[in-house]
């Protein structure tokens, strides 16, 4: 995933943090110093660590950053880079009209002196982005073709979403409820029995080739059992499609049996690969330890 390192006076902090934002929505990663620099930080290493980490360096060009020594500083730390590295990593970002420094006269800018999501637009060529539309939770199907944006945490979200509302609406309607893990993932199953005579069985699954939800009425509770062509009932693109597909299928069974009486049961926990379960096994180390010094090593 692309990273940025955004240097610029404290003048153009307003505009600066709107842009940070705006870049991270379409799944970069951004250097902010307001977000990456705590108190007691060394302000020195804390930039210097950024600039030497993050691939581009995000230039804000204004009448106070052409004044300031920071971003003197960094523009010349990124410069030695990038005779370094041999790679274009220096990005003038143009903010307010002033006199551009000699040595990127040669350099396209984005030039945000004039509309805002045109100079977003010029930015966002460079990493391959053809339109100004940032990335959320519900747009994020836009973006899968994309290599440069980090969609799939927008899917995690999304199916988040949709398992929180699911399940909320089988404990109103007293079913159960069973999430898919590693063998079926984001798919849920949704169940219910009446008397030992009267059943009902709906899975969903989000299909990752379409991106869209399918449905399956197999007699199946973990839907970890069943296979993709089990799934052949179109729902929709979205979580309110899918609970209101489940919402009527549920109603019709109350209405038809009553809700179930015996309890209902849920099991919903999230799959973690081994990457993620020593991430998370790190993270409550590291939160176990009073020590949180700059020396620490994990």
């Amino acid at each position: 995933m692309a990273s940025i390192f955004i240097s610029h006076s404290s003048k153009d902090k307003i505009f600066v943090e709107k842009l940070a934002k705006d870049l991270k929505k379409i799944g970069l990663n951004v250097w902010f110093d307001k977000w990456e620099i705590k108190v007691g930080d060394s302000l020195t290493w804390k930039i210097e660590e950024g600039i030497r980490e993050n691939e581009f360096l995000g230039i804000v060009l204004s009448p106070e950053a052409l004044e300031s020594e920071w971003v003197k500083s960094e523009i010349s730390s990124a410069w030695v880079k990038q005779m370094n590295t041999k790679k274009i990593i220096v990005l003038p970002i143009l903010y307010r009209k002033c006199e551009i420094p000699y040595f990127l006269q040669d350099r396209k800018y984005a030039n945000f002196t004039q509309n805002y999501d045109d100079g977003l637009r010029e930015l966002f060529y460079v990493f391959g982005i053809k339109e100004t539309e940032t990335i959320d939770i519900g747009n994020w199907r836009k973006f899968t073709g994309q290599r440069n944006i980090d969609w799939k945490k927008y899917r995690e979200k999304e199916f988040e979403n949709l398992v929180t509302v699911l399940t909320n609406r089988a404990m109103e309607y007293n079913w159960s409820s069973w999430v898919g893990r590693s063998k079926n993932p984001y798919s849920i199953t949704l169940y219910a029995s009446k008397n030992l005579k009267e059943s009902k069985y709906i899975s969903i699954k989000l299909n990752r080739k379409t991106n869209a939800y399918l449905a399956s009425y197999m007699k199946e509770v973990n839907p970890n059992n069943l296979q993709s062509v089990d799934y052949i009932i179109y729902v929709g693109n979205t979580v309110n499609e899918c609970e209101e597909f489940i919402w009527r299928h549920m109603e019709d069974f109350k209405q038809k049996f009553g809700n179930p009486e015996d309890k209902a049961s849920h099991f919903n926990e999230k799959y973690l690969n081994d990457e993620e379960k020593m991430e998370l096994l790190n993270k409550i180390i590291n939160d176990m330890r009073w020590y949180k010094g700059e020396n620490y090593s994990s």
